[in-house]
């Protein structure tokens, strides 16, 4: 068995109220902690059994805007 999948993603929004329009910005991160787990191994017996086949992917952050009138 492999690890569980521990991974934290967090979001930090702001509104503001410009007359009689709304801005929203936000920031997303996405794997704060980079935790590099294991989600899929080769299963199949020989010299690559249980080799790593695809990882978590790496820290990453978004940035967006939504702008209502």
């Amino acid at each position: 068995r492999e690890d569980r999948l521990s991974q934290l993603d967090l979001r930090i929004a702001k509104t503001v109220r410009i007359g009689g329009a709304r801005l929203q910005a936000s920031v997303d991160i996405f794997n704060v902690f980079n935790a590099s787990t294991i989600l899929l191994t080769n299963p199949n017996y020989g010299p690559q059994f249980l080799r790593p086949l695809e990882v978590l992917p790496g820290r990453f952050f978004k940035i967006g805007a939504q702008f209502d009138f």
